[in-house]
């Protein structure tokens, strides 16, 4: 174990620096601090035996005061704030009050973003595991649902979402099929049209994928996306019938990107239809099926990128 050194001078360090200014965990008064759990107030380091000072190759002058606390969460130590100054007996305890209560705050800080680095991986994990179920279900349909994200958050973009909003839509596109688990594979992969009773069985999936979805904390702002994703936009659609902006826009994103993938997407009992003619499917229908202004983002965005070359 070690401490090692995040800032200097209010200055991020670079890499040398970094490694400059590590040390072992029980090393200097900043270890000393660390291992005991108790604020140090240095006033003269010539008479600290613990002070080390700092590397030979820093070029910083000889420093003689320092006050260190130690950044404190439900009784774990997870680092230490210390100051220093060049003048002996340059600290006071009116400086002990103010570093202490300034540390308490960085180490709540601290403490969040760590909370906060858990929650993502296992929000992750918990992503990838659902996308490997279903592609052991259906390779075709996992597939599709990656590539309707990537597609759905250039749309996204394009439209002006913040930050997460795009990390919703991305995930609520990656995810809008993940209801298909349950459905039987005869009628997941039948080679042909589906049967008015076929089609009404596969048309639960969205209900299903949303009542997965939504018993997870971190979706909860996904599951809706999911249950909506096959809405129309003049109320045609299901499983609810929402009509216009009754529609969550994620779910309008998703359902645009969806039809534009799967009509130029090879299938067993048809082929891709070209890029070109998938687009004026979109445009004929922006206003019945698809909201226009999504319709209209998509085709800007597909345009573009077959203008460098990367869609035929």
């Amino acid at each position: 174990d070690e401490l090692r050194a995040l800032a200097l001078g209010g200055a991020l360090l670079d890499e040398h620096e970094l490694r400059a200014w590590s040390q072992p965990l029980g090393a200097g008064v900043c270890g000393r601090v660390a291992t005991r759990g108790a604020t140090a107030l240095v006033h003269d380091a010539a008479l600290d035996p613990d002070h080390m000072g700092p590397p030979q190759d820093a070029p910083l002058p000889p420093l003689r005061a320092q006050l260190a606390v130690p950044l404190r969460v439900d009784g774990r130590v997870w680092g230490v704030l210390s100051i220093e100054d060049a003048r002996t007996g340059a600290f006071g305890s009116d400086d002990v009050l103010l570093l202490e209560t300034v540390a308490a705050q960085v180490a709540e800080a601290l403490h969040r973003s760590a909370l906060l680095e858990e929650l993502d991986s296992a929000f992750a994990t918990t992503l990838g595991v659902l996308c490997d179920a279903l592609e052991a279900k259906d390779l075709y349909t996992a597939t599709h649902a990656h590539d309707v994200g990537e597609l759905a958050a250039g749309v996204g973009e394009r439209l002006g979402l913040g930050d997460a909003e795009l990390r919703d839509l991305r995930y609520g596109a990656l995810l809008h099929d993940i209801g298909k688990i349950a459905i039987p594979t005869e009628i997941l992969n039948k080679p042909g049209p589906l049967t008015a009773e076929e089609r009404a069985v596969m048309e639960t999936h969205t209900i299903v994928g949303a009542q997965m979805l939504e018993r997870i904390p971190f979706f909860a702002q996904i599951h809706p996306l999911v249950r909506a994703s096959h809405e129309r936009w003049d109320g045609a659609g299901y499983p609810d019938g929402l009509r216009g902006e009754a529609i969550p826009l994620g779910a309008r994103i998703i359902g645009a990107c969806d039809a534009f993938h799967a009509m130029t997407s090879d299938r067993p009992y048809r082929r891709a239809r070209p890029v070109a003619d998938a687009i004026a499917e979109l445009e004929r229908c922006a206003g019945t099926q698809f909201d226009a202004r999504v319709v209209a983002a998509l085709a800007a965005g597909v345009a573009d990128v077959r203008n460098v070359g990367l869609m035929p």
